[in-house]
């Protein structure tokens, strides 16, 4: 039989050298990457290679031994008599060893015996270590036929780890097979020493100066340990020959892996010497420092280009960004189906095209209040791989780092010198393309979308920053004033093209008291330098910053006074709601904060973007049973979470197009029907764009921030961390390009399943979650998850059908166990949208409430 490992080409006659070649070449990834069976027809993962040996022996014995066949083993030192496999027997043998009994070798042909328990293992593991198939002696074992061969039942194989467990003796062997040689060996434990560091560095974040001390004790404590290990040697060999004991201590030391190149003058031995070999071994892009005119002021880029074929150089991320999915029904489900990519004559070749998709953001890195307020705020730019489906995209080591600089160097020297190099990149990118070694040839490029919150984006894109000037829509000429009359649906706003903004950046450049006029201030620099890239089409909204951390707060502090003022409830008992709430899944991690006294004077409730989300979409669940049908105020905030599910569908047809129009238009009249003295803000302004930017980017979950942002998570722990504020941007980039070549050096798959529960693509599946499968009269229909069952390759759920109903004045679904009891098997591709949702029991109702409108 071959052994495959799944994350290279390596194959093995045995089980054993396999078992060794992922101890050898995968070993140091187990935290980020979990180990996989290695049996090719079985899914499961494991954070160690103890319980990888536990799953082997309980749950693929059989296979080892054939198919239906059952061994009874004979304890000859009790009256032990049982059928199982060899590893069980072995376990009930060191119990015997445990009591200082004296056991025999259980295996044909050999006579060792023994009391000790380390003697008894040492032995098996050097004389029987291949001996999978080895026959045990005939008074050991009888052999039955079983009726029923025992099954693999994924959901059981992470266990609490035994403390005697063991493995096949195959598993545990670490000598040189035939093909191997001992240069090879120490060229790879020595690349496993740097991985760890790189790891210790880059994944741990432990300074340099920590982990040169560590090196450097480790090793004195060893040289102390020098003497105990002569002695030992000496006992041993029963001899006094000093020299002889001398020379084996000099092997024994000498062959340590670790020691051999942390020690003086070892190739990781240093700092120094450790950077040089990670940049020598490790697929590392090291950024750039960029000098500006004046002392001192310097930023960081990382060369995107050689990032782009550091990346394509990995087959199995090239498979993944050539592997396209055409969509073959009338509708909106990638940016593929937008007119802004149908209209951008580079990436619609036939030849692949490589389209990336930038980010850029200002974050701080210090205590946002403390005494550096803003000295060390940082601007940075991310990019990804558009090709990549939106599962990958999602991966924070998919985000790719592009430049950092500090705020305050752009303001004074402006985004054209600033993105001077990351802009000659892209316009060689478009020019020449990128040679991608694996295909043979130069593959062009362009930026698809420059995804950005409103400050960012009209900053980088030459609009006015300040929102409270007259015209503060990228989207179109609508002025401040006009906004409060009128609505985009009803066509009165003339849209920014191509032709009237580039007339406008003109007039600008030759009066500048034209830019109150239009609203521009200047040229974008991406628009100036690509061919293919213009900004009143590459910026798409974005809504987390005009929904979820804007609109949101804003109408859910304006209604809940108006219902705290009606005596529905108070501020006292919703704080009490929100914090008893059994917040399930996903949403506990969410669960919206505490609502301050003074929430209506600050004009929003607080919270980030997440929390405020889940506040709009359990408030039904929370004080939904308090408030009258029919309330107006419970109205307005009922239309905007139908407004938030219908922006944040992850595909949309004409139809529900225009339903979100009608329903953004409904949202529009009653809030100003019910707080007449409110205007509309400009965010309320850029919401009513959406159904036209959907027609131009796609979906607009799929352009939002959101994901960006959490990119920013990395570099905060790395200054918590450091205690350095002395060239930041340095350390960061340098940190950040270590981390990613880290993971790039073991590109391994994200499908893990764990006990009852399976994360696929980064979305974990649990027991008791509901999904949503089919539909009956255009309403999405539910089922909930009781067990996750692996046949093969496939993972499939196991699911109790529901029946549902809508409740309007919830914004929620009602379900119910169907009176069948009726459960069916789903598979993955079945299910309307890939992301779970939670079951809550409110006042003896069973409620769900959706995350994204569910396009049945």
């Amino acid at each position: 039989m071959q052994w495959t490992c799944k994350y290279c080409t390596f194959c093995a006659e045995k089980r054993g050298y396999l078992f060794k070649h992922y101890r050898l070449k995968h070993g140091i990834h187990t935290r980020t990457s979990p180990l996989p069976c290695l049996y090719k027809d079985c899914l499961c993962t494991f954070k160690s290679f103890n319980a990888l040996k536990v799953h082997l022996s309980r749950w693929h014995a059989q296979q080892d031994g054939g198919k239906g066949r059952k061994i009874t083993f004979h304890c000859q030192l009790c009256d032990f008599v049982e059928p199982c496999n060899e590893v069980d027997f072995f376990t009930h043998l060191r119990r015997h060893l445990k009591l200082k009994q004296k056991v025999s070798c259980p295996y044909q042909g050999c006579n060792f015996k023994s009391n000790i328990y380390s003697t008894f293992n040492a032995h098996r593991s050097k004389e029987h270590k291949l001996d999978g198939e080895m026959i045990f002696k005939s008074e050991i074992v009888s052999e039955n036929v079983s009726e029923e061969p025992r099954t693999n039942r994924p959901e059981d194989t992470v266990t609490v780890e035994p403390e005697d467990s063991d493995s096949d003796a195959a598993d545990t062997a670490f000598g040189l097979t035939s093909d191997e040689n001992v240069e090879d060996l120490e060229r790879q434990l020595e690349h496993n020493v740097a991985a760890l560091f790189l790891k210790m560095t880059s994944i741990f974040n432990i300074s340099e100066t920590a982990l040169q001390d560590v090196i450097e004790q480790i090793n004195q404590i060893h040289l102390l340990s020098q003497p105990l290990i002569h002695s030992s040697i000496q006992r041993i060999l029963h001899q006094s020959d000093d020299y002889l004991v001398n020379e084996i201590v000099k092997v024994v030391t000498d062959n340590n892996a670790f020691l051999k190149c942390t020690s003086s003058g070892g190739s990781l031995s240093t700092t120094s010497k450790r950077t040089a070999y990670i940049l020598r071994e490790f697929p590392v892009v090291m950024p750039i420092e960029y000098m500006l005119k004046k002392d001192k002021h310097t930023f960081l880029y990382v060369p995107i280009l050689k990032m782009l074929q550091t990346i394509l150089s990995n087959r199995d991320i090239l498979e993944k960004a050539m592997s396209s999915e055409s969509n073959v029904t009338q509708g909106y489900k990638s940016y593929k189906d937008g007119f802004r990519f149908k209209d951008n004559h580079l990436l619609t070749e036939e030849e692949f095209r490589i389209a990336l998709c930038l980010y850029i953001d200002d974050f701080e890195v210090a205590n946002p209040l403390g005494t550096s307020k803003r000295k060390h705020k940082l601007c940075a730019v991310y990019w990804v791989l558009g090709n990549l489906h939106p599962k990958y995209r999602s991966s924070l080591h998919s985000i790719q780092l592009a430049l950092l600089c500090k705020v305050s160097h752009i303001k004074e020297y402006g985004y054209s010198e600033i993105l001077h190099p990351l802009i000659q990149d892209l316009v060689s990118l478009e020019q020449h393309g990128v040679y991608v070694e694996q295909l043979g040839s130069s593959i062009k490029g362009t930026v698809l979308f420059v995804a950005a919150d409103n400050l960012a984006a009209h900053s980088l894109g030459g609009f006015f920053e300040s929102f409270t000037v007259s015209r503060m829509c990228r989207f179109c000429m609508a002025k401040r004033e006009e906004i409060q009359l009128k609505e985009v649906r009803t066509g009165t706003f003339q849209p920014r093209t191509k032709e009237s903004h580039d007339r406008h950046v003109r007039d600008v450049l030759e009066d500048s008291t034209m830019s109150q006029e239009y609203g521009v201030k200047g040229n974008c620099p991406l628009t100036v330098s690509l061919e293919h890239f213009h900004v009143v089409d590459g910026y798409p909204p974005d809504l987390l910053h005009d929904l979820l951390e804007g609109v949101v707060p804003l109408e859910l502090a304006l209604c809940l006074k108006g219902l705290v003022s009606k005596g529905y409830f108070t501020l006292e008992v919703l704080n009490a709601v929100i914090k008893q709430f059994p917040y399930a899944f996903s949403d506990r991690t969410n669960q919206p904060q505490l609502i301050t006294k003074n929430f209506y004077s600050k004009r929003t409730i607080g919270g980030n973007g997440h929390e405020n989300w889940t506040l709009l979409r359990l408030l039904p669940l929370l004080v939904g049973h308090c408030i009258p049908e029919g309330d107006e105020t419970w109205e307005v905030l009922m239309n905007l979470k139908d407004v938030v599910e219908l922006s944040l569908s992850a595909s949309f047809t004409e139809e529900t197009m225009y339903f979100l129009d009608c329903k953004i238009a409904e949202h529009r009249h009653l809030f100003q029907k019910v707080f007449p003295n409110e205007t509309i803000k400009p965010k309320h302004h850029y919401i009513e764009h959406y159904p036209q930017l959907i027609q131009k980017f796609g979906p607009l979950s799929a352009v939002w921030t959101m994901r960006f942002e959490g990119k920013h998570k990395f570099f905060k722990e790395v200054v918590r961390h450091a205690h350095n504020f002395k060239n930041i941007a340095l350390t960061l980039a340098m940190r950040h390009q270590k981390m990613m070549s880290f993971h790039l050096s073991n590109a391994q798959q994200n499908t893990v399943l764990v006990a009852s529960s399976a994360c696929v693509h980064g979305i974990k599946y649990s027991a008791d979650m509901v999904v949503s499968v089919g539909s009956c009269s255009g309403l999405p229909d539910f089922r909930q998850i009781t067990k996750i069952v692996v046949i093969n390759t496939e993972i499939l759920f196991v699911c109790r059908l529901m029946t549902s109903w809508y409740h309007e004045h919830f914004r929620a679904y009602e379900l119910c166990g169907n009176h069948l009891s009726t459960v069916s098997v789903t598979e993955l591709c079945e299910l309307n949208d890939p992301f779970p949702l939670s079951l809550y029991k409110v006042k003896g109702r069973q409620l769900i409430t959706l995350k994204g409108y569910i396009l049945c």
